[in-house]
């Protein structure tokens, strides 16, 4: 099986392109920067530099990659859309109606992408359902709501297989940007550093999923040909940032962790989700607690600076 990976230098692409590859798929990974090293010395693994808001190049993609399924990571992420919302609707929303369009007609047999939590808003009954009234109150909720509404339409008229993952905060070594990054992965990688983790939003309550079993549920969810339903939320575990800490705490004793009493920040999202529609229609279960997931992240983190 050939698949192709927008946005394959990310966060998520960094640990999908592998898992893929080591799975014995050929992957074609593509994103806006220069082919980095860690794809450069992979076998099975080809990489194209191709800027998606670019419809001709998009369709140039395609057909000449001639994936069998293609995983759509690429976008920007909450900052950058509310600092200039033409930008991220041309390439949160533009680029994926780009790429559909290519897929249809390269005969792709399956479509997925990573939406996000952010359609809902604030304000509904919590955990939060996969069909829930869809109000967005940031730009980058409506781009990705936009964008559940093509694979929509794609699927009715075009009858692409298409689907969709809501992940809630993810953490894990290596995650540099994103809303929740703050008060998850940096506070572990300062663990992992022997420095002082500062937690602002001690009373933030979210839902923790590791960076692993993002990417299972990805993988499930390409390999499913269940439709309908299109979109999943998934979810694994709701902490706040306070008992998290007390968690990293008791996992790595030597640990400091710093609360500092911080305006409250005015989180635009919700804190859980319902995934019971993940669960019974494409198999998702995380493997993960957050006990396990710490321990690996604060200890691959450590094997890296010392292998620097």
């Amino acid at each position: 099986m050939k698949v192709l990976v927008t946005g394959a230098t990310g966060f998520i692409g960094s640990y999908l392109v592998p898992a893929l590859a080591d799975q014995g798929s050929n992957v074609v990974a593509t994103d806006i920067v220069a082919e980095p090293r860690w794809i450069t010395s992979r076998e099975g693994v080809e990489y194209r530099r191709v800027d998606l808001c670019r419809d001709p190049d998009v369709r140039e993609l395609v057909f000449q990659a001639r994936p069998d399924k293609v995983v759509h990571l690429a976008g920007l992420l909450f900052e950058a859309c509310e600092e200039a919302p033409s930008r991220g609707f041309q390439v949160n929303l533009m680029a994926t109606l780009s790429l559909l369009e290519a897929c249809v007609a390269g005969d792709v047999a399956r479509f997925v992408m990573t939406s996000s939590p952010s359609v809902f808003g604030r304000g509904l009954a919590e955990p939060v359902a996969d069909d829930a009234e869809r109000l967005p109150e940031t730009v980058y909720g409506q781009t990705k709501l936009a964008c559940e509404h093509l694979l929509d339409r794609y699927r009715r008229v075009h009858g692409l297989s298409v689907g969709a993952v809501r992940f809630p905060w993810v953490y894990g070594p290596g995650r540099t940007t994103g809303l929740s990054a703050e008060h998850s992965s940096f506070l572990l990688d300062a663990i992992a550093r022997d420095e002082t983790a500062i937690v602002r939003n001690a009373d933030q309550v979210g839902d923790w999923l590791y960076v692993r079993d993002a990417i299972k549920a990805l993988i499930l969810l390409l390999e499913c040909d269940d439709d309908p339903p299109v979109t999943y939320n998934i979810a694994s575990g709701i902490h706040s940032v306070a008992d998290a800490m007390a968690v990293a705490q008791e996992l790595f004793p030597d640990a400091r962790v710093e609360i500092r009493k911080a305006p409250g920040a005015d989180y635009p999202y919700a804190s859980s989700f319902d995934d019971t529609r993940a669960r019974k229609r494409i198999g998702w279960n995380p493997d993960y607690s957050i006990r396990r997931g710490f321990k690996e992240h604060v200890e691959e983190v450590r094997r890296s600076l010392a292998a620097a």
